[in-house]
C-alpha cells in the first residue's frame, strides 16, 4: 500500500518482492489447473500486472495472498473460457474433464464480480478524496492517523515523534481520530453503509 502511494521505483521494488515471495505458490496453483507451464507463467505475470493496476483498491484489511489469488483465479477462468471457445471439450478426455471440474470449483468460490470491482474503485476514490481534504485541513492530525493506520506505530512511538508526554499524546490522538471521523464520514458511509463510529 505504501509503494502504491509513493509510486515510481517503490512500486517496482514492491512487485519484485511480491514476485520473490508469491511466484512459486501462484505458479503451482495456475499450473495445476492449466497444465501448461508457459501459460501458467504468463498468467502469474499478468496477475502481478493487475496487482499493480489495482493496488489502490487493496484496503489492507485482509491477507495479501488471498487477494492476489482472487486476481489469479479471474485470469485462470478467463484463460479456460478462451480455450473452451477454441477447443471443443471431449467428454472422454481426462484432462478436459479435470479442467471442467476446476472451472466448476472456481466458479463456486467467492470471486469478485465487475460490479464488486467498480464498487471497490468508487470506495477507493472516495477515500482518496476525503483523505486529501483531511490532509489539507489538518495535516498534523492526518499524519498521526497515517502513522497509526499505515505504519502501525504505537502510542509510545508517536509520543516520541511528537515529543509529548503519554497523556498529552493520548489526548492529541483522540483529537486526531475525531477530526478523521468528520473528514472520512462520506467514505465510511459508502464503504460500510453507516455513519462513522
Amino acid at each position: 500500500m505504501r509503494a502504491c502511494r509513493e509510486g515510481g521505483t517503490a512500486i517496482e521494488q514492491a512487485l519484485r518482492r511480491l514476485d520473490r515471495e508469491f511466484f512459486a505458490v501462484l505458479f503451482a496453483r495456475a499450473r495445476r489447473i492449466i497444465r501448461d507451464a508457459d501459460a501458467a507463467r504468463d498468467l502469474v505475470q499478468d496477475t502481478f500486472i493487475k496487482v499493480w493496476q489495482r493496488c489502490a483498491t487493496y484496503q489492507g484489511t485482509s491477507e495479501l495472498l488471498p487477494w492476489i489469488e482472487a486476481i489469479l483465479r479471474h485470469g485462470v477462468l478467463d484463460a479456460l473460457r478462451r480455450s473452451g471457445r477454441e477447443v471443443a471439450f471431449d467428454e472422454d478426455d481426462e484432462l478436459n474433464a479435470r479442467l471442467a471440474a476446476h472451472v466448476a470449483e472456481l466458479s463456486q468460490q467467492d470471486i469478485a464480480t465487475p460490479d464488486d470491482e467498480l464498487r471497490r474503485t468508487q470506495v477507493a476514490e472516495c477515500f482518496q478524496k476525503c483523505w486529501e481534504k483531511f490532509e489539507a485541513a489538518a495535516p498534523s492530525h492526518a499524519a498521526v492517523i497515517s502513522w497509526i493506520a499505515a505504519d502501525g506505530l504505537s502510542h509510545e512511538e508517536i509520543a516520541e515523534l511528537l515529543d509529548r508526554s503519554p497523556g498529552a499524546t493520548r489526548e492529541f490522538i483522540s483529537q486526531c481520530r475525531k477530526r478523521a471521523r468528520v473528514h472520512l464520514a462520506e467514505w465510511y458511509s459508502l464503504a460500510f453503509g453507516k455513519d462513522a463510529p
